[in-house]
């Protein structure tokens, strides 16, 4: 029964580690200074018609927009083109509450994984003792270098197959299809999601890859215990102590 207790509190560590990885990239990028770095990046491509700086301005509100703890649709209502134009259809306002729902749950998601985690943690070390919690950690990072290096590579490969492959698991029809005449495709094109994508994945692996190594570090023996595990001996001698010698005398 205790086995079986340690071995699901281990699988509930490891799949909390992947949630957790990610979620904590994702709250550093969607932010706006996201935004302020790429477009200050030499290779940004150019819009014909609109500045860099009006982009840039609309792409902030447009990070903001789908934070949950953000403005909401409101600030897409109330964005204006150069020229005072509604800067977004509700149509793009639709698809970016979507996004912002999508985030929204995911964090929850995060916190409830972070939650969840701790308690497994601390049942599994009383169960099984000390190693324990750090051997569940390092699975659940081994599973995340292993699934973000291959989503990693497939970016690599064909960014746009993951692309859409992405938004048609996550966002319903056609929904988030864009042609380029659109305000979120001039604010936010491919190049944008490719290095936003890339740090990402980036970030997790460096995470999973930290993770490890504190485990590793933790894991080493003491260089002041000797090498095969056994007790200290305490009396190099090998001569008994004075009271069991008097113990043991002959009367």
């Amino acid at each position: 029964m205790r086995r079986n207790s340690a071995g699901a509190l281990v699988v509930l560590i490891a799949a909390a580690v992947p949630i957790f990885l990610l979620g904590n990239a994702l709250w550093l990028f969607v932010n706006p200074w996201l935004v302020d770095a790429q477009y200050a990046l030499p290779g940004f491509p150019d819009d014909p018609e609109l500045s860099n700086s009006a982009r840039e301005e609309l792409a902030v509100t447009g990070v903001e927009s789908v934070r949950p703890w953000g403005g909401g649709a409101e600030l897409l209502r109330e964005a204006r083109l150069p020229d005072g134009e509604a800067a977004f259809t509700e149509r793009e306002i639709t698809h970016m509450g979507d996004v912002r729902a999508l985030l929204a749950a995911f964090l929850t998601a995060w916190a409830i994984s972070v939650g969840l985690a701790t308690a497994a943690a601390v049942a599994l070390r009383r169960i099984a003792g000390p190693g324990s919690v750090e051997r569940a950690l390092a699975r659940g990072a081994v599973v995340s270098l292993a699934a973000m290096a291959l989503i990693g590579v497939v970016m690599l490969i064909d960014f746009e197959f993951f692309f859409d492959g992405f938004h048609g698991i996550f966002f319903e029809g056609d929904s988030w299809r864009f042609n380029e005449s659109y305000t979120l495709r001039r604010i936010f094109p491919d190049y944008f999601w490719g290095v936003a994508g890339g740090g990402v994945a980036a970030l997790v692996l460096l995470q999973a890859a930290a993770v490890l190594l504190i485990v590793r570090r933790r894991a080493r023996p003491d260089p002041r215990s000797p090498a095969d595990g056994s007790a200290i001996d305490r009396n190099p001698s090998g001569r008994e102590p004075q009271s069991r010698q008097r113990a043991t005398a002959p009367k």
